[in-house]
């Protein structure tokens, strides 16, 4: 059942007490007795799991989490779930305090803890095409449609039924705020692919600030496009984002399950926040990204998130090191850093208003959350590179007019990203980052919710890509792919390549693929790369060197900082793998 609010929406920019609210609203409703227990197992969970043997979920807490969801209300476990999709951009798998990061994410811990944590999902390398992999359930390179004129210079095809269009055909309200970035083009905006109601920005990056970006304004709403004049003068977009989301989700006729996809642009650059969220985290960083990297290894080994085979040993960080820059350009970096991490909590504590929302509406308990990064961590030098080293991604020029002072940074009209060393420190123990086809940039950080079906508190480490999330959505909502062949509005779409996660995530099976699957990715700088069961090939340069380099191959089981090339040893399944990239992924 979909009731109506019980407080105000709006933000108060402030991260709450999460602790002590949700102690006092378990006290007023014994049914919420439940989820204290999951919590207080969850974290026990986290705390001692263990990824170096079986990396699978535990079956005995599933069948204890099944036998303690039929004792809920029926009315809550007859109805079909709802769909919170949360996704954030740019963002590190140690991130997440659940993942071993000092960020204070409590919202996104306490949903970790009592929910699976996976640490093996593989978006792409870049924002556009891991979505293209999202909504479609199939391989960027298959889903995206050259388009001339868009300003990627492609869209999401649409011989490929999305997500939303999916759930609308199963009765589900959809819904979107947040990053788009499958298209500006008439027909391919989100008001055409699915969603009832959308606010959102269209392309990959916009300004967070009621302000013009590269000469535009790239937000639309359900069909609009929108000048910063139409947005409230304080118009900050995860706040928005947010404000919008849980605006159409009280819109909702009771009784109709609804779909929602929430895809902040943050943390991604320009690095920028309300202004008194700026020193939130003021020093914090002082001590450079070398030492951060040492700390959140750390942490993430005691956090048990890391999989079987993770060492810092070899790793060999691109960017130079901490004690070679001068005072100067390490007060850029950390106060870059500082202003990341404080975005990212800023992000956390809007989700707490939406998870907030759906616990005093009844919701919670018949919503599946499911919250993932897009790709590895970004490593942009913009605003704070010091020429010495390779590029970290993001945009070639900084526009004219543009104040990157030290003084500006995380205000209006400013243009930084971390660089590539704080990137690296959220990455490691994985190679490299966004933009690459390596662990760092394929790996994903992700946790699914939802104590009536996923057992609390533990880590999986089977193979999963985004091109599973639509499938699995199918499967939670209990419906199906029509498969190849005529679609509604005189479309034709292809079939997915996707399977379900589901019966995985609800301990009713070991795996996600068997060994025979493959996913194979392609970048458009050169290179391609594809893993099918334990082993992964790849020909993708280094940062800064030219390629394609000749085939590498590693057994990711047991190395997934991808150290040791096997590829001399094993060259007949190296070609076999090639052949198969080459003929199904290109």
């Amino acid at each position: 059942m979909n009731a109506r609010p019980t407080s105000g929406s709006r933000c108060t920019d402030r991260q709450p007490d999460f602790t002590l609210q949700w102690a006092q609203r378990q006290r007023r409703n014994q049914k919420m007795n439940r989820w204290i227990m999951i919590v207080v197992l969850g974290l026990l969970g986290g705390l001692h799991a263990c990824t170096g043997g079986d990396t699978g979920l535990d079956h005995e807490a599933t069948a204890a989490a099944e036998q303690e969801g039929s004792s809920a209300d029926t009315a809550t476990t007859s109805n079909q779930p709802n769909i919170l999709f949360i996704v954030a951009d740019d963002m590190g798998f140690t991130d997440i305090g659940a993942f071993g990061s000092e960020i204070a994410t409590p919202t996104l811990d306490r949903l970790a803890y009592a929910g699976v944590r996976l640490n093996n999902l593989h978006a792409s390398s870049a924002c556009r095409t891991s979505r293209l992999m999202l909504f479609s359930g199939a391989g960027a390179v298959a889903a995206n449609e050259p388009y001339p004129g868009e300003y990627r210079g492609g869209v999401l095809g649409l011989d490929y039924a999305t997500i939303p269009e999916l759930l609308k055909d199963a009765g589900y309200a959809t819904y979107m705020a947040g990053k788009w970035d499958l298209g500006d083009v008439e027909g391919f905006r989100p008001e055409f692919r699915g969603f009832d109601r959308s606010f959102a920005l269209v392309t990959g990056s916009g300004p967070f600030f009621a302000e013009y970006f590269r000469d535009s304004f790239p937000y639309w709403e359900d069909g609009r496009a929108l000048t910063p004049d139409d947005v409230p003068e304080d118009f900050y977009a995860t706040r928005h984002f947010t404000d919008k989301m849980l605006e159409y989700l009280q819109s909702t006729e009771e009784g109709t399950p609804w779909f929602a996809y929430l895809p902040y642009n943050a943390p991604n650059w320009p690095l920028q926040l309300p202004e008194d969220w700026l020193d939130r985290y003021a020093g914090r960083y002082d001590a450079g990204y070398d030492a951060l990297r040492e700390q959140r290894f750390a942490r993430a080994t005691e956090v048990g998130i890391l999989p079987a085979g993770s060492t810092l040993d070899g790793f060999e960080p691109v960017a130079e090191p901490w004690s070679n820059l001068s005072p100067e350009e390490q007060r850029r970096y950390s106060r870059a850093q500082e202003i990341f991490a404080g975005m990212f909590e800023y992000m956390d504590m809007s989700i707490g208003r939406v998870v907030e929302y759906l616990e005093e509406s009844g919701q919670l308990e018949n919503t599946v959350i499911v919250f993932t990064a897009d790709h590895g961590a970004s490593g942009g030098e913009h605003g704070v590179d010091t020429g010495r080293g390779p590029g970290g991604g993001g945009p070639g020029e900084i526009p004219a007019g543009i104040d990157n002072s030290l003084e500006n940074f995380g205000r209006r009209n400013s243009w930084v990203d971390h660089g590539r060393g704080f990137g690296e420190a959220a990455t490691a123990p994985f190679r490299y980052l966004k933009g690459s086809l390596t662990e760092g940039g394929l790996r994903a950080a992700a946790l699914v919710y939802h104590p009536a079906a996923v057992p609390a508190g533990g880590v999986s480490g089977e193979f999963m890509t985004f091109m599973d999330f639509l499938p699995t959505f199918l499967d939670i909502v209990g419906t199906e792919h029509p498969g190849a062949g005529p679609y509604r509005d005189g479309r034709t779409i292809n079939d997915i390549v996707g399977r379900s996660a589901w019966p995985h995530l609800t301990g009713r099976a070991e795996t996600i693929h068997p060994p025979t699957d493959a996913a194979g990715w392609a970048s458009g700088l050169g290179g391609g790369a594809l893993i099918r069961g334990n082993y992964k090939i790849i020909d993708q340069a280094p940062p800064g060197e030219e390629g394609p380099t000749p085939w590498r191959l590693y057994d990711l089981s047991v190395d997934p900082g991808e150290h040791h090339d096997l590829a001399a040893e094993h060259p007949e399944l190296v070609a076999e793998m090639v052949e198969e990239l080459e003929t199904n992924w290109r």
